[in-house]
């Protein structure tokens, strides 16, 4: 049994299939496919084999993608194929998706990429986080339920991209909102409800920006 994003289950989840491991172990091997082991639960992880991958390399990417290109009879510029490495950086089911929505026309350049890019739920996240740290609540949080509903990005992705956009943004201490989504991540991992806690993460942002706003 192959049990894909194994993370996303929640610790109660886990502990019950720990029960079904057990039972069955005789008979029935499992495979965790996750991004995360810390999200999975010690005593599964203790019966378990654990491999590491590292994340695929920009050769292997975009020879994938130009098999894509070639047996879906679209043309391509190699240029824009390590463009869609670049943006995803080794995701290549994140790549695929965004070959498929630069690839409408039976052509992938350079502009299309960046417009697929454009229009991917990643670029938004950056437009999400200037929003709540200049304290517009409920306009971030309809463009996150949006991300998440969607565009189809996962609550942890969400604070994935996040941790890595308040670096690429003008932020006076952005090692303070990495510690904050630190901790947010630890409560999604535990069985929070994802709605209630990203929105609560908006809100911290807001008060982080009316702060930096009063010191300058």
């Amino acid at each position: 049994i192959i049990l894909d994003e194994a993370d996303e289950m929640t610790s109660e989840a886990q502990t019950a299939l720990r029960r079904i491991i057990e039972d069955s172990s005789k008979t029935t091997r499992f495979i965790f496919i996750c991004n995360y082991l810390s999200h999975i639960i010690e005593p599964i992880q203790s019966r378990c084999v654990i491999f590491r991958f590292s994340k695929v390399p920009a050769e292997e990417v975009v020879k994938y993608l130009k098999i894509i290109c070639k047996n879906e009879e679209i043309k391509f510029d190699e240029k824009a194929l390590y463009k869609i490495y670049e943006h995803t950086n080794g995701d290549l089911r994140n790549s695929i998706n965004i070959l498929q929505a630069a690839s409408t026309n039976g052509n992938v350049n350079i502009l299309q990429v960046q417009n697929a890019i454009g229009t991917s739920g990643k670029s938004k996240i950056s437009e999400i986080i200037r929003l709540a740290l200049d304290s517009k609540f409920n306009e971030s949080r309809i463009k996150l339920l949006e991300l998440l509903y969607v565009y189809g990005v996962s609550e942890t992705d969400f604070l994935k991209y996040a941790n890595e956009e308040i670096y690429n943004l003008d932020i006076k201490d952005p090692s303070e909102i990495s510690s904050i989504i630190a901790e947010y991540d630890y409560r999604l991992s535990n069985g929070a409800h994802p709605e209630i806690q990203l929105a609560a993460f908006l809100a911290q942002l807001g008060k982080i920006g009316i702060k930096n706003n009063k010191s300058n």
